[in-house]
């Protein structure tokens, strides 16, 4: 028995996703992730977000990769971290390719596999309004929790509940 889970970045939640129709996947945990269906990507989930809210700082892209901006990183990414370790994320970040955003998804797992959602209030990376539409249109089993973006740094014991309640239940 396997559960995805993501917890890298909110990029993670298209992988999982798709990765997640594996037949050795029992189930879904989606932490303040994207959850894309079926010719969706993480693109076009972001041109859903609403326009006046807050966005995520993500720089133009260089030689086909993308950051976030470093400057804004703290706020829209760790706002609830130790200024120190919010400039830690922000200075060691992997960049990631333009093309993982426009990656349409061919078979959305959360259709077939139970899913859990962690719906996280207060980030600034993928709007709480947008999480739980999309824990609403997969029929997650929702926590929700005040953090960051990074809440698997602040609140690791939180992220590790949800990721064992899924275990136990599939």
């Amino acid at each position: 028995m396997a559960i995805h889970s993501q917890r890298e970045s909110s990029n993670g939640g298209a992988v999982i996703t798709e990765a997640g129709t594996h037949e050795k996947v029992a189930a879904l945990v989606y932490i303040t992730a994207f959850a894309p269906d079926k010719g969706e990507s993480v693109n076009t989930l972001l041109g859903t977000f609403p326009q006046d809210g807050p966005q995520p700082p993500i720089l133009p892209p260089v030689q086909g990769y993308l950051f976030l901006d470093r400057a804004k990183f703290p706020d829209s990414f760790a706002g609830d971290l130790a200024a120190q370790d919010a400039k830690f994320l922000a200075d060691s970040q992997v960049p990631w390719g333009v093309e993982a955003l426009g990656g349409a998804i061919h078979e959305a797992a959360w259709r077939s596999k139970p899913s859990w959602y962690l719906h996280v209030t207060e980030d600034k990376m993928i709007p709480p309004a947008a999480q739980a539409s999309m824990a609403e249109r997969i029929g997650a089993t929702v926590a929700e929790m005040p953090g960051s973006h990074a809440i698997y740094v602040s609140r690791p014991a939180v992220v590790a509940a949800i990721i064992r309640t899924a275990a136990e239940a599939v």
